[in-house]
């Protein structure tokens, strides 16, 4: 998996007392290509674990806020929580190889990852990502995901108004058949899964 060819981003953070790699192969089955770990002090088992599933499945696996972690467990990448994050020390720590991505707030944020040559942005703004997207100029090509989703119909929303890549939180896959709403996404963005 590469990210120009990802759509679908899951941040893993509520597992509703299932297994954490049990969910994250269910979310890849119903069409999500990007999980997202925590990294301050997850269990390295943890991640080993995670990560061979993102593998036998064909999925990219990132780390929360730790490059070191990232790099430890063979991660594809690492997801910084701010713009203002070292990105550069982040890239170093990595060896210059696999993906760097980062969360933003507000469209100068976003600007600002995309200066700094991060691959994608997770842009926290919910049902106002288009008008956000729409205004970063310079920002053809780059892998940018609409954060903040509350719903499906949220989802929807932003897939009418011409956003094509989403973020969605695990949390939103509970209480029911995993896969089946991580295809729901799928779905909305038009993938047949």
């Amino acid at each position: 998996m590469r990210i120009e060819d990802a759509f679908l981003y899951m941040i893993l953070d509520e597992c509703g007392g299932a297994a954490p790699d049990e969910v994250c192969a269910a979310a890849i089955a119903g069409g999500v290509d990007i999980i997202q770990v925590p990294g301050a002090g997850a269990d390295p088992a943890l991640l080993a674990s995670v990560c061979s599933v993102c593998r036998r499945d064909d999925a990219m696996l990132v780390i929360s806020d730790d490059a070191a972690a990232a790099t430890e467990a063979g991660a594809d990448g690492v997801h910084l929580s701010s713009a203002e994050a070292s990105i550069g020390v982040a890239r170093a720590m990595m060896g210059g190889e696999g993906v760097l991505g980062v969360s933003t707030q507000t469209s100068n944020d976003a600007l600002l990852g995309l200066e700094m040559g991060v691959d994608y942005i997770l842009h926290w703004g919910g049902i106002g990502c288009p008008g956000i997207f729409a205004g970063l100029q310079g920002a053809a090509g780059s892998a940018l995901f609409a954060a903040g989703l509350a719903s499906l119909d949220d989802a929807q929303s932003l897939v009418d108004r011409g956003v094509y890549r989403l973020c969605i939180e695990s949390k939103l896959l509970q209480d029911g058949d995993i896969a089946e709403k991580a295809a729901a996404f799928s779905r909305v963005l038009g993938r047949s899964i």
